[in-house]
Parts: structure tokens; sequence; C-alpha cells
């Protein structure tokens, strides 16, 4: 028998069929006839690619009687194939249950006496893949936090030698601080920044403040892993730094700069319109660019157009002021002061424009009451500021001029007068909305260094209404600092950029806030320059000018 392979798969309704006799028939029994169907159908499933073709059989010939006689039966039909569904059993549904992690075992983290509670919060609310307990720092431990030590640096504070803000004595050397340091002295306190409050101040060391970056003293807290800490509690312990440098973030600090009188009309105007903006401010601008936010008293109209009251001295400074305020590093100028509307509410109006559009904001004025009387709300350092200008000055020598006749009314553009009522009312509403609150105030007698009556009544409304500074001008000299219930009032700081015949003395006011109020105050002395722009002050200059400003303060808290 010759097996060939089949040229195409073949259907079971194609297959040839086979004659048998009738004798052949009658020898086969029903049983292998069922065992050949069977066979045939296992046969078709098995083809897969390849059928085995068989040789025919062998038939026998019936004879003429034999096939008319004899009809061969019908082949007995195969049951067709069912898809029986199978039936699991107990064995087939069980499925692999997931293993269980097992916690791992808390790990130890030592932490210096008095640390605890803080470092405790911290812990509570880390989101750390390993639980940490705090043991003491002599007892074995995974990882440790050190004091002055080195690791990776999760908090540090700067150390501060302090003295009384009326003391003669700015600056100190690195070698000498380091000395006092070591012995101590009997007027410099060792201090950390955070003790500081306004009626101290801390000592430049070689030039640098607590806050620069350079500043070489700090108290500082690092984390180390213990040498033989396995690598997982290596892992935990890097996991865990991010969390407590969070916890022990330094409280915000707002490091505002603040001048006096900026009158940018006679020859520094004509300066600008030439086109040099920056010369008002040159020699004083890193300074004021340095800080945070930077506030001056802007002692003129602004702009191009209106015309002039009839009154003493009425200044307009040129458009281009504007961008040169902004170029020296302003961001808050006050319009409130008894030269802000010289040319009239049109002049006011635009100088607003003019501001605005160069970034820096108007205060103490506005189309109307509601509007002069609208704070500067900002951000800064993630603490909001609340600003308010105001103005409050006799009746003018000379022309009987009197500024309470700019005063905003409901319907009139103008300025905000400063009576104490009206600027308890401001201070109070603006109080819920801000973090720190600063009014700017214009007002005193010129050339006098005693605050008015007037004077120390409207600043004094403000900080009882809850205002945290008071910034003051007018006087055209420097006036003291009182430290006054939970509130600093800096009387007068004189002129600043101003071509005028008085004296040169001035300063910049540097002031340092957080969430509490004042935290830190100094003054920088500066010289205004023949022509009206201010330079900082050299050492034999800044001694007298500094030892005024103590002496008036002096005075004014020894009430």
């Amino acid at each position: 028998m010759t097996i060939q392979p089949f040229q195409k798969k073949t259907r079971f309704n194609e297959l040839p069929s086979i004659v048998i006799s009738s004798r052949f028939w009658r020898e086969i029994s029903l049983k292998t006839v069922v065992a050949l169907g069977l066979l045939s159908l296992m046969f078709l499933i098995g083809c897969a690619e390849t059928a085995v073709s068989t040789a025919p059989l062998p038939t026998i010939a019936p004879t003429l009687a034999q096939a008319t006689a004899t009809q061969p039966a019908p082949p007995t039909p195969i049951p067709p194939a069912t898809n029986t569904p199978v039936v699991p059993t107990a064995a087939m549904t069980l499925q692999a249950v997931p293993p269980t992690n097992t916690p791992l075992p808390p790990l130890n983290l030592a932490v210096p006496a008095g640390w605890e509670a803080i470092i405790g919060d911290a812990l509570a609310n880390a989101a750390t893949s390993r639980v940490w307990h705090i043991v003491p720092a002599d007892e074995p431990a995974a990882a440790q936090l050190v004091e002055n030590g080195a690791g990776q640096l999760v908090w540090q504070e700067p150390i501060v030698l302090a003295v009384p803000f009326t003391t003669e004595w700015e600056f100190i050397t690195q070698a000498d601080a380091e000395a006092i340091m070591a012995n101590g002295h009997q007027l410099a306190t060792v201090l950390p920044w955070s003790a500081l409050t306004p009626e101290m101040k801390s000592l430049r060391v070689d030039g640098r403040h607590p806050t620069d970056p350079d500043y070489p003293f700090h108290n500082r807290l690092t984390l180390q892993t213990n040498s033989s800490a396995s690598a997982s509690s290596a892992q935990a312990a890097n996991e865990l730094l991010p969390f407590l440098q969070s916890a022990l973030a330094p409280e915000p600090i707002v490091h505002l700069a603040s001048v006096g009188d900026i009158m940018l009309d006679r020859g520094l105007g004509i300066v600008i319109q030439n086109g040099n903006l920056a010369y008002p401010f040159a020699k004083v601008a890193p300074l004021l660019q340095g800080a945070d936010i930077t506030v001056g008293n802007m002692e003129s109209a602004l702009g191009n157009v209106g015309t002039p009251e009839n009154k003493s001295y009425p200044f307009r400074a040129p458009p281009v002021a504007a961008e040169a305020l902004a170029l020296g590093g302003f961001d808050v100028v006050s319009l409130a002061n008894n030269h802000g509307m010289d040319y009239g509410p049109e002049a006011l109006l635009q100088a607003i424009d003019l501001l605005q559009a160069q970034g820096v904001a108007p205060i103490g004025a506005g189309a109307d009451f509601d509007a002069a009387h609208t704070p500067h709300l900002t951000q800064v350092n993630g603490l909001s500021l609340a600003f308010l200008g105001y103005v409050n000055v006799p009746v003018e020598a000379r022309s009987a001029f009197d500024t309470a006749v700019w005063t905003a009314t409901d319907t009139t553009p103008g300025l905000a007068w400063g009576d104490p009522n009206v600027i308890a009312a401001d201070v109070t509403a603006v109080r819920p909305q801000a973090d720190l609150v600063i009014v700017v105030l214009h007002s005193g007698y010129e050339y006098i260094e005693e605050p008015s009556e007037q004077q120390m009544g409207a600043a004094h409304a403000a900080i009882d209404a809850g205002a945290d500074l008071v910034i003051g001008h007018h006087a055209h000299i420097l006036q003291g600092i009182e430290y006054y219930n939970d509130g600093v009032i800096v009387y007068g700081l004189g002129n600043f950029a101003f071509e005028i015949d008085g004296p040169p003395e001035t300063a910049v006011l540097n002031v340092w806030l957080d969430s509490n109020g004042v935290h830190s105050l100094e003054l920088i002395p500066a010289i205004i320059q023949e022509g009206g722009a201010p330079r900082l002050a050299e050492t034999w200059e800044a001694a007298p000018i500094l030892r005024q400003v103590y002496f008036l303060t002096r005075i004014l808290n020894s009430r």
C-alpha cells in the first residue's frame, strides 16, 4: 500500500464511498461498524496539515441475482461532535494568594536634647516608608541629628552679635566676633537671629548682614547615618531628610528698604529728560534693588498735563520719571504729600497711570475717596503686605496754601488725608487681609527734628489699629525712631533725591519683617550731592548722621 499525502484537507462528506457485498456485511457485527466509525472520526480530527491516503479496499462483485435481491444497508450516521463544557473541579478553581508584606521594624533617630518636640511633630507628619522613633542622642540609632556637625543640612539659623539700636557701633571683624563669642562682651550679646528685637541691632561682620548668604556664623542641625546601618536604613534616612527640612524651615523674612522725599524736577528732571534715566539713583541703586520691596515718597506732580497751583514751589517731574523710579528699584511710591497735586487732578491721575505702567504701585491718592484709601496688597516671600499712604501737614506759612483742600472725596480725585480716625479705620479694615501693614505718612513741621503733635497722633493711631510699621517724611531732615506698643515709627527720613538748599544728610532705612512685625532695622547713611542725586556716605560722614538719629531716638523712647 502506498501512502500519499493529501493536497488539501478533506471534509467528511467528501470521503470516497466503499461498496461492500451483502455477505461481507453480514460478517461484520454492529460493534465493528461503530468501532470503524469512531476510528474514522478520530482520523479526521487528527488531520491538521497532512492527511494519509490508503489504497482502496478490494471489492467483491455481486451476481445479478444478488444485486437485484439485496441492497446494501445505508451507513450508520456518526453523531456530530458536541462542545461539552468543562466543569471546573475544586483543584482547578484554586488561585494563588499574593503574599502579604511584613511590616519593617521601626528605626531609631537620635535627637539632641531640646529638639524632641519639634522633631516629634515632623516625624508624625512624615509620609515615609519606615516608621521612626526618637531616642536620646547617646543611644544607638540608624541615624542621628547633630548640632553643628557634619552631615546633610536640615536647618540653620544665623548667630548675631546684638547691641542696643542706638549704640554707635555698626561693624565688627570676623576675628573680633569670634573672640566675643568665645569670651563674651559687656555690651554685645550673642543671640540667635530669631531672638532679635527692633530695640537691638546685629553688627555686620566684615560688612555682611546675618541675612546675607555668605554670613559666617550659624547654628546648624545635620542628619547623619550610622556607619553600621544597613543600606535600607540609609535609604530611609535619605527619604526622611526633606520632611525634616520642611518642618524646620525658617520663618519667612521680608527685607524692606525705604527712603524719604524724591523730587525729580529741576536739575534731576532735566537729566532724565535728556535720556539718563539711571542718574538720580545710580550710586544707591544696588542697595534699593537688593531689598525685597522698596518704598519712596514722590514729592511732586508727575507728567506733562495740568496747570500749577497758586502755592509755594509747585513741582512737576517729567513723564520719564516713572521709568527712572522703576529703574532705581522702587516698588511702592506714595503720592500723598503737599506736592502731589501741584498741577491739579488731571496731573494726579496721569501720575497714577504712568507709575502703574512701570510696575510701581502708587498709594495715598486716587480718582475718589475709596481709590485714595485703597491699600496696595502684595505677596513677598510668602507674606502678604498692605501699604497705605497719608498726608497731614500744616498750612504753608508763605502762601497760606492748605493741602487739606486736596483731600479726595466721593466724587473728586485727591489725596488720602491723614485724619487719625480715618487711618485707624483703614488699618482695621485691611488688617485681616495682610500679615503686615505698613503706613507711609507725610507729616510734621519742616526742618523741625521733633515730631509734631499731629504727626505723632496719626502715627500712634495707625499702630494702635494694628499697623506694624509707620514710615514718615516731610521735615526735609532726619528724625528719630519710636518703639510704640508693638510697632515701630520712623518719623522722618528727610530728603533723598532732591535738588534743594537744605542739609545733605540722609539715609536708607532697612527693615526686616516677619509675621510678627518688625524684626530688625538699620540705617545706611547717605549724602545728597550737588544737583540732587544721593550717594552712600563715607565712614567719616556716616558717624555724625547716625549719632544724631540715635540721639533723637533715645529722647523719643525715654518719655
